[in-house]
């Protein structure tokens, strides 16, 4: 059960209406640890559209998020590869970002619905943004 408690997210965030993968939100952003964050998503968003799991778990999770994912008894490119094969939309869209020292969270619009936001949380980890908690109101 634990397995798919984690992928609740992580789905949650990838599934809803339709369409593609959503490009370059991040330059809304004047700040440039904002457009770094922004980019994570978009980062995300591509990744997922195109079925790469591997630059998901390897350039865009961060380490806690992934030991999660194997303390629940599966390992990341198994559960991301699951959970993209579970979407139908891989549409996300920035609205706003906070950024307070090494960790921020970013409110993230899926698809076209204005009342589907999701925020995810990032960490600063070995000088890049990387993806801690994905989805919840």
């Amino acid at each position: 059960m634990r397995r798919a408690f984690l992928a609740a997210p992580v789905i949650a965030l990838l599934v809803s209406g339709c369409g593609t993968a959503q490009e370059a939100s991040d330059t809304q952003f004047k700040d440039t640890e904002q457009q770094q964050v922004a980019k994570v998503v978009d980062e995300l968003s591509t990744a997922a559209a195109r079925g790469n799991t591997e630059k998901i778990c390897n350039d865009i999770l961060a380490s806690q998020l992934k030991t999660e994912i194997k303390n629940a008894g599966s390992d990341c490119v198994t559960e991301i590869d699951r959970v993209i094969k579970d979407a139908s939309d891989y549409d996300l869209d920035v609205t706003d970002v906070k950024v307070t020292g090494t960790s921020a969270t970013a409110k993230v619009q899926q698809g076209d619905d204005t009342k589907n936001i999701a925020t995810f949380s990032f960490i600063k980890e070995k000088g890049a943004w990387r993806a801690s908690a994905l989805g919840g109101a």
